[in-house]
């Protein structure tokens, strides 16, 4: 009986990852950018100033698309790659709701930034 690694484990989380990229892109793309925006952490944000939101959701869209690739794919390495790569999506996310005056969420963005910044390496080099 095979038994479960740590690398199992941290790739077992990637799956969540994908489907909350796919789930923020469709919804703040496609259904509703403005409370999309809002629940980001922009709070004063309004249908005319929410107007290019949809380009950082539809980033994660394609994001969360090629995660599930690399999951269907089994590319582990890739995977961590493009996951600590990511994180800079959520660097620019956080840094964007600190400078706004009444950014919100901005816990909320540190965190998935760490994490990604702590699976992506590790998915990276246990893997090879």
């Amino acid at each position: 009986m095979a038994s479960i690694t740590a690398n199992d484990i941290a790739f077992g989380f990637t799956p969540i990852i994908g489907s909350l990229l796919i789930y923020s892109g469709i919804k703040g793309t496609f259904i509703n950018p403005l409370e999309w925006a809002k629940g980001y952490g922009l709070p004063t944000a309004t249908a005319e100033t929410v107007v290019v939101f949809p380009a950082a959701t539809g980033r994660n869209l394609g994001a969360g698309f090629f995660v599930w690739a690399m999951i269907v794919a089994g590319q582990r390495t890739t995977l961590g790659v493009f996951l600590t790569c990511w994180a800079w999506a959520g660097v620019t996310d956080t840094m964007i709701l600190i400078r706004h005056p009444r950014g919100t969420n901005v816990a909320m963005h540190a965190r998935n930034t760490a994490i990604l910044l702590i699976l992506g390496p590790f998915l990276a080099w246990s893997s090879r």
